[in-house]
Protein backbone atom coordinates (compact mmCIF):
# COMPACT_ATOMS: atom_id res chain seq x y z
CA UNK A 1 0.00 0.00 0.00
CA UNK A 2 1.59 3.28 -0.93
CA UNK A 3 0.92 7.22 0.10
CA UNK A 4 -1.99 7.39 -2.04
CA UNK A 5 -4.18 5.59 1.07
CA UNK A 6 -3.03 8.57 2.92
CA UNK A 7 -5.41 11.27 1.31
CA UNK A 8 -7.88 8.87 0.60
CA UNK A 9 -8.57 8.18 4.53
CA UNK A 10 -8.00 12.03 5.19
CA UNK A 11 -10.86 12.41 3.02
CA UNK A 12 -12.65 9.78 4.91
CA UNK A 13 -12.32 10.86 7.95
CA UNK A 14 -15.69 12.09 8.60
CA UNK A 15 -17.18 8.94 8.13
CA UNK A 16 -14.65 6.75 10.14
CA UNK A 17 -14.83 6.13 13.74
CA UNK A 18 -12.88 8.49 15.97
CA UNK A 19 -11.47 11.40 14.51
CA UNK A 20 -7.90 13.37 15.64
CA UNK A 21 -8.01 15.46 18.70
CA UNK A 22 -10.74 12.67 19.90
CA UNK A 23 -10.62 10.41 22.73
CA UNK A 24 -12.82 7.93 20.47
CA UNK A 25 -13.84 4.49 22.19
CA UNK A 26 -12.70 2.92 19.45
CA UNK A 27 -9.90 2.94 16.58
CA UNK A 28 -9.71 6.13 15.11
CA UNK A 29 -8.20 8.21 11.95
CA UNK A 30 -4.91 8.30 13.12
CA UNK A 31 -4.77 4.35 13.91
CA UNK A 32 -5.61 3.69 10.39
CA UNK A 33 -2.63 5.91 9.44
CA UNK A 34 -0.06 4.75 11.39
CA UNK A 35 -1.38 1.71 11.04
CA UNK A 36 -1.58 1.67 6.76
CA UNK A 37 2.42 1.61 6.29
CA UNK A 38 2.31 -1.60 9.23
CA UNK A 39 0.44 -3.89 6.82
CA UNK A 40 2.96 -3.55 3.59
CA UNK A 41 1.72 -5.77 0.28
CA UNK A 42 -1.50 -7.41 2.29
CA UNK A 43 -3.97 -8.35 0.17
CA UNK A 44 -7.53 -6.90 -0.13
CA UNK A 45 -9.08 -10.09 0.37
CA UNK A 46 -7.81 -10.65 4.11
CA UNK A 47 -8.90 -6.84 4.48
CA UNK A 48 -12.89 -8.02 3.11
CA UNK A 49 -13.43 -9.73 6.69
CA UNK A 50 -10.84 -8.35 8.87
CA UNK A 51 -9.93 -4.67 10.35
CA UNK A 52 -6.05 -3.78 9.94
CA UNK A 53 -6.26 -3.14 13.67
CA UNK A 54 -7.31 -6.67 14.33
CA UNK A 55 -3.86 -7.85 12.54
CA UNK A 56 -2.00 -5.66 14.07
CA UNK A 57 -2.96 -6.70 17.59
CA UNK A 58 -2.74 -10.31 16.20
CA UNK A 59 1.02 -10.34 15.38
CA UNK A 60 0.91 -7.89 18.32
CA UNK A 61 -0.45 -11.07 20.74
CA UNK A 62 1.63 -13.42 18.81
CA UNK A 63 5.12 -11.46 18.88
CA UNK A 64 4.77 -10.03 21.70
CA UNK A 65 6.12 -6.92 20.26
CA UNK A 66 5.31 -3.25 19.69
CA UNK A 67 4.64 -2.26 16.19
CA UNK A 68 7.88 -0.53 15.51
CA UNK A 69 9.50 -3.75 16.71
CA UNK A 70 10.84 -6.05 13.28
CA UNK A 71 9.15 -9.02 14.83
CA UNK A 72 5.87 -7.38 14.48
CA UNK A 73 6.70 -6.64 11.12
CA UNK A 74 7.68 -9.69 9.96
CA UNK A 75 4.50 -11.34 11.44
CA UNK A 76 2.60 -8.80 9.17
CA UNK A 77 4.64 -9.39 5.98
CA UNK A 78 3.86 -12.94 6.68
CA UNK A 79 0.23 -12.58 7.14
CA UNK A 80 0.66 -10.72 3.42
CA UNK A 81 2.27 -13.30 1.75
CA UNK A 82 -0.67 -16.02 3.33
CA UNK A 83 -3.09 -13.94 1.82
CA UNK A 84 -2.09 -13.02 -1.78
CA UNK A 85 -3.24 -16.95 -3.18
CA UNK A 86 -6.56 -15.71 -2.19
CA UNK A 87 -6.98 -13.44 -4.91
CA UNK A 88 -8.53 -16.30 -6.98
CA UNK A 89 -10.93 -17.43 -4.68
CA UNK A 90 -14.89 -16.54 -5.95
CA UNK A 91 -18.08 -17.65 -4.59
CA UNK A 92 -21.19 -17.70 -5.09
CA UNK A 93 -22.96 -14.50 -3.57
CA UNK A 94 -24.58 -16.37 -0.50
CA UNK A 95 -21.99 -18.01 0.23
CA UNK A 96 -20.14 -14.92 1.45
CA UNK A 97 -20.82 -15.10 4.84
CA UNK A 98 -19.83 -18.97 5.04
CA UNK A 99 -16.02 -17.16 3.23
CA UNK A 100 -16.18 -14.83 5.90
CA UNK A 101 -16.48 -17.34 8.95
CA UNK A 102 -13.49 -19.59 7.14
CA UNK A 103 -11.05 -16.38 7.13
CA UNK A 104 -11.92 -15.27 10.75
CA UNK A 105 -11.74 -19.32 11.92
CA UNK A 106 -8.25 -19.26 10.62
CA UNK A 107 -7.56 -15.71 12.35
CA UNK A 108 -8.93 -17.40 15.50
CA UNK A 109 -7.31 -20.12 15.31
CA UNK A 110 -3.61 -18.48 14.81
CA UNK A 111 -4.39 -16.25 18.07
CA UNK A 112 -5.37 -20.02 19.81
CA UNK A 113 -2.18 -21.29 19.10
CA UNK A 114 0.50 -18.80 19.77
CA UNK A 115 1.65 -20.37 22.97
CA UNK A 116 1.28 -24.33 21.34
CA UNK A 117 3.53 -24.06 18.23
CA UNK A 118 5.49 -21.50 16.03
CA UNK A 119 3.78 -18.81 13.99
CA UNK A 120 4.63 -20.44 11.08
CA UNK A 121 3.59 -24.00 11.76
CA UNK A 122 0.31 -22.18 12.86
CA UNK A 123 0.31 -19.81 9.73
CA UNK A 124 0.40 -22.94 7.32
CA UNK A 125 -2.01 -25.22 9.27
CA UNK A 126 -4.26 -22.12 9.51
CA UNK A 127 -4.14 -21.84 5.40
CA UNK A 128 -4.43 -25.50 4.63
CA UNK A 129 -7.55 -25.18 6.67
CA UNK A 130 -8.93 -22.37 4.25
CA UNK A 131 -8.48 -24.00 1.26
CA UNK A 132 -10.05 -27.52 2.34
CA UNK A 133 -12.87 -25.56 3.86
CA UNK A 134 -13.38 -23.18 0.55
CA UNK A 135 -12.92 -26.99 -1.95
CA UNK A 136 -16.23 -27.36 0.47
CA UNK A 137 -17.99 -24.74 -0.99
CA UNK A 138 -20.83 -24.51 -3.38
CA UNK A 139 -19.42 -23.68 -6.86
CA UNK A 140 -20.61 -20.37 -8.02
CA UNK A 141 -23.46 -20.86 -11.02
CA UNK A 142 -22.35 -19.82 -14.61
CA UNK A 143 -24.00 -16.91 -16.00
CA UNK A 144 -25.74 -18.23 -18.89
CA UNK A 145 -25.95 -15.82 -21.95
CA UNK A 146 -26.66 -14.24 -23.77
CA UNK A 147 -29.25 -12.13 -21.37
CA UNK A 148 -30.72 -11.24 -18.12
CA UNK A 149 -29.98 -10.32 -14.65
CA UNK A 150 -29.07 -13.56 -12.91
CA UNK A 151 -29.10 -13.44 -9.16
CA UNK A 152 -28.25 -16.80 -8.45
CA UNK A 153 -25.05 -16.26 -10.94
CA UNK A 154 -23.23 -13.39 -8.55
CA UNK A 155 -20.21 -14.14 -7.16
CA UNK A 156 -18.40 -12.59 -3.99
CA UNK A 157 -14.53 -11.61 -5.65
CA UNK A 158 -12.01 -11.94 -2.87
CA UNK A 159 -9.82 -9.98 -5.21
CA UNK A 160 -12.19 -6.92 -4.98
CA UNK A 161 -14.37 -7.47 -1.90
CA UNK A 162 -17.26 -6.77 -4.30
CA UNK A 163 -19.89 -8.78 -5.30
CA UNK A 164 -20.35 -9.31 -9.28
CA UNK A 165 -23.23 -9.82 -11.49
CA UNK A 166 -23.14 -11.25 -14.72
CA UNK A 167 -22.07 -8.86 -17.37
CA UNK A 168 -24.83 -9.90 -19.35
CA UNK A 169 -27.53 -7.02 -20.66
CA UNK A 170 -31.14 -7.30 -19.93
CA UNK A 171 -32.51 -6.46 -23.65
CA UNK A 172 -32.23 -10.11 -24.94
CA UNK A 173 -31.67 -10.06 -28.97
CA UNK A 174 -34.67 -9.94 -31.29
CA UNK A 175 -36.50 -13.45 -32.26
CA UNK A 176 -37.42 -13.36 -36.04
CA UNK A 177 -40.11 -15.20 -36.70
CA UNK A 178 -42.26 -15.85 -39.44
CA UNK A 179 -46.14 -16.16 -39.35
CA UNK A 180 -49.33 -15.79 -41.29
CA UNK A 181 -52.48 -13.60 -41.23
CA UNK A 182 -54.81 -16.20 -39.95
CA UNK A 183 -52.03 -18.53 -37.69
CA UNK A 184 -52.30 -18.04 -34.09
CA UNK A 185 -49.05 -17.70 -32.78
CA UNK A 186 -47.88 -18.27 -29.28
CA UNK A 187 -45.11 -16.99 -27.43
CA UNK A 188 -43.15 -17.86 -24.25
CA UNK A 189 -41.64 -15.39 -22.22
CA UNK A 190 -39.08 -17.78 -20.48
CA UNK A 191 -35.05 -17.45 -20.15
CA UNK A 192 -32.77 -20.53 -19.19
CA UNK A 193 -31.99 -19.51 -16.01
CA UNK A 194 -34.09 -19.67 -12.62
CA UNK A 195 -36.78 -16.74 -11.54
CA UNK A 196 -38.65 -16.16 -8.72
CA UNK A 197 -42.20 -17.52 -8.60
CA UNK A 198 -45.42 -15.56 -9.90
CA UNK A 199 -42.73 -12.55 -11.28
CA UNK A 200 -44.94 -9.68 -12.85
CA UNK A 201 -44.78 -10.50 -16.74
CA UNK A 202 -45.30 -7.19 -18.65
CA UNK A 203 -46.56 -7.66 -22.73
CA UNK A 204 -45.74 -4.78 -25.33
CA UNK A 205 -46.22 -4.40 -29.09
CA UNK A 206 -44.46 -2.46 -31.54
CA UNK A 207 -46.46 -2.49 -34.80
CA UNK A 208 -44.79 -2.54 -38.38
CA UNK A 209 -41.44 -1.95 -36.28
CA UNK A 210 -38.37 -4.54 -36.01
CA UNK A 211 -36.98 -2.70 -32.81
CA UNK A 212 -35.84 -3.18 -28.83
CA UNK A 213 -36.58 0.80 -28.98
CA UNK A 214 -38.87 0.69 -25.46
CA UNK A 215 -40.53 4.37 -26.55
CA UNK A 216 -41.99 3.17 -29.16
CA UNK A 217 -44.15 0.09 -27.70
CA UNK A 218 -47.42 -0.11 -26.42
CA UNK A 219 -48.45 -2.32 -23.14
CA UNK A 220 -50.85 -5.33 -24.23
CA UNK A 221 -50.97 -6.56 -20.59
CA UNK A 222 -49.44 -4.67 -17.71
CA UNK A 223 -47.41 -6.72 -14.51
CA UNK A 224 -49.53 -9.70 -14.90
CA UNK A 225 -47.94 -12.24 -12.37
CA UNK A 226 -47.16 -15.16 -13.79
CA UNK A 227 -48.30 -14.79 -17.76
CA UNK A 228 -45.07 -16.10 -18.98
CA UNK A 229 -47.25 -17.12 -22.51
CA UNK A 230 -49.06 -14.75 -24.74
CA UNK A 231 -50.90 -16.49 -27.82
CA UNK A 232 -51.95 -14.53 -30.25
CA UNK A 233 -55.02 -15.18 -32.83
CA UNK A 234 -54.74 -12.99 -35.88
CA UNK A 235 -51.36 -11.86 -35.79
CA UNK A 236 -49.81 -8.27 -37.14
CA UNK A 237 -46.57 -7.12 -38.75
CA UNK A 238 -44.25 -5.65 -35.92
CA UNK A 239 -42.40 -6.02 -32.42
CA UNK A 240 -43.90 -7.98 -29.03
CA UNK A 241 -42.15 -7.47 -26.25
CA UNK A 242 -42.10 -9.22 -22.75
CA UNK A 243 -40.60 -7.32 -19.65
CA UNK A 244 -40.20 -9.81 -16.30
CA UNK A 245 -40.10 -8.36 -13.26
CA UNK A 246 -41.20 -4.86 -11.95
CA UNK A 247 -40.76 -2.22 -14.63
CA UNK A 248 -37.86 -0.62 -12.47
CA UNK A 249 -36.36 -4.34 -11.71
CA UNK A 250 -36.35 -6.26 -14.72
CA UNK A 251 -34.74 -9.44 -15.24
CA UNK A 252 -34.97 -9.51 -18.97
CA UNK A 253 -37.02 -8.50 -21.92
CA UNK A 254 -37.33 -10.60 -25.01
CA UNK A 255 -38.53 -9.51 -28.25
CA UNK A 256 -40.01 -11.36 -30.87
CA UNK A 257 -40.70 -9.61 -34.39
CA UNK A 258 -43.78 -11.25 -36.63
CA UNK A 259 -42.98 -11.48 -40.05
CA UNK A 260 -46.76 -11.79 -40.95
CA UNK A 261 -47.61 -13.11 -44.96
CA UNK A 262 -50.85 -13.57 -46.47
CA UNK A 263 -52.62 -16.96 -47.02
CA UNK A 264 -53.88 -19.44 -44.57
CA UNK A 265 -52.13 -22.44 -43.22
CA UNK A 266 -55.61 -24.50 -43.27
CA UNK A 267 -55.72 -23.67 -47.51
CA UNK A 268 -52.37 -24.45 -47.59
CA UNK A 269 -52.46 -28.03 -45.80
CA UNK A 270 -55.37 -28.51 -48.23
CA UNK A 271 -53.25 -28.26 -51.63
CA UNK A 272 -50.70 -30.01 -50.05
CA UNK A 273 -52.81 -33.21 -49.17
CA UNK A 274 -53.79 -32.43 -53.07
CA UNK A 275 -51.14 -32.53 -54.09
CA UNK A 276 -49.63 -35.56 -52.62
CA UNK A 277 -53.24 -37.76 -53.58
CA UNK A 278 -51.85 -36.30 -57.28
CA UNK A 279 -48.43 -37.74 -56.48
CA UNK A 280 -49.73 -41.51 -55.52
CA UNK A 281 -52.97 -41.21 -58.37
CA UNK A 282 -51.12 -43.22 -60.84
CA UNK A 283 -50.22 -45.84 -57.99
CA UNK A 284 -53.82 -46.07 -57.37
CA UNK A 285 -54.98 -46.31 -61.41
CA UNK A 286 -51.80 -49.05 -62.08
CA UNK A 287 -53.56 -51.99 -60.42
CA UNK A 288 -56.85 -51.87 -62.11
CA UNK A 289 -55.52 -51.55 -65.35
CA UNK A 290 -52.88 -54.06 -65.12
CA UNK A 291 -55.50 -56.83 -66.39
CA UNK A 292 -56.57 -55.07 -68.66
CA UNK A 293 -52.81 -54.48 -70.14
CA UNK A 294 -52.46 -58.12 -69.76
CA UNK A 295 -54.78 -59.30 -71.57
CA UNK A 296 -54.35 -57.44 -74.88
CA UNK A 297 -50.66 -58.13 -74.66
CA UNK A 298 -51.79 -61.87 -74.66
CA UNK A 299 -54.12 -61.22 -77.23
CA UNK A 300 -51.50 -60.02 -79.73
CA UNK A 301 -49.50 -62.45 -78.88
CA UNK A 302 -51.70 -65.66 -79.59
CA UNK A 303 -52.39 -63.47 -83.10
CA UNK A 304 -48.92 -63.13 -84.30
CA UNK A 305 -48.75 -66.95 -83.27
CA UNK A 306 -51.41 -68.28 -85.69
CA UNK A 307 -49.79 -66.07 -88.47
CA UNK A 308 -46.71 -67.99 -88.23
CA UNK A 309 -48.25 -71.38 -88.08
CA UNK A 310 -50.45 -70.39 -91.16
CA UNK A 311 -46.99 -69.64 -93.24
CA UNK A 312 -45.27 -72.56 -92.02
CA UNK A 313 -47.84 -74.43 -93.64
CA UNK A 314 -48.13 -72.50 -96.67
CA UNK A 315 -44.34 -73.11 -97.37
CA UNK A 316 -44.94 -76.62 -97.21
Amino acid sequence: MGWWWVPLMLVMARWLPGKPGTQPRGPGLWQWVSLVFWLPGVHPCLLCFSHPIQLARLCRDITGAPRNDPRHRRCLEALARAAVPLASVSVGSEQHEALQEIVLEALNFLEREKDKKSFEVSLQEAVNTIWVKLSQLEEARACIPPCGYQPDSRVFQCATCRIMDCKLPVDCPVQDMQVHTDEAVTLLCDVPFAIPPNLPVTWMFAKDLHTQDLALFEELEVAVEGLYMLTIQDPAPGTIACHLGVPSEPLARKYFYLNVSGGSVEAEEGLQAQFRAVLHWPHGRTSGSHMAFLGLGLALGSTVLVLLLVRLLLTR
